[in-house]
């Protein structure tokens, strides 16, 4: 099996030149490229390792707060949409609310800084609250629904 070369283009002033560089074993944001983006006359990229940490905090962040403005938007129209009796779309905004707070945690977590991280997580928790408090006044507007329409018989 032939052995994979890793190299470093490092550009200088006014020389270019290429360096080995073993970056397995370094530590720092791995960035994967999407599968069908070629240009022409271009070097096509798997991934890209970020090891500059200002660097990596504004792509973290920005990855993050997309993620979060697309959560925003799915809440925003649920609630708008209040045709849902049965309440299935706040609870998918409770699942995806969950999946970006436990994404935050396992995967950005290492990467921005504390107060930054506490922040992201104090926000998706009072949108989760809001949800939360939502989906109990419908399920509780539907329970007396249902005792009102079942009446008093003897």
């Amino acid at each position: 099996m032939a052995e994979s070369s890793r190299f470093l283009i490092v550009k200088e002033k006014d020389s270019k030149e290429i360096k080995y560089f073993d970056y397995d074993k370094l530590d720092g944001y791995n960035l994967k490229m999407k599968k069908d983006l070629h240009f022409m006359d271009a070097i096509d990229v798997n991934r890209v390792i970020i090891i500059n940490p200002s660097f990596i905090d504004k792509v973290v962040t920005r990855k993050i707060n997309a993620k979060f403005d697309r959560l925003i938007n799915m809440i925003q129209i649920i609630c708008e949409n209040d045709d849902d009796e049965s309440g299935e779309g706040y609870r998918i905004a409770l699942d995806e609310a969950n999946k970006l707070k436990m994404e935050l945690w396992n995967k950005y977590r290492k990467y921005l800084a504390k107060e930054k991280l506490d922040l992201m997580i104090k926000k998706i928790e009072i949108l989760e609250d809001e949800l939360n408090l939502r989906l109990n006044v419908l399920m509780n507007s539907l329970y007396e629904q249902e005792q009102l329409s079942r009446g008093h018989s003897r």
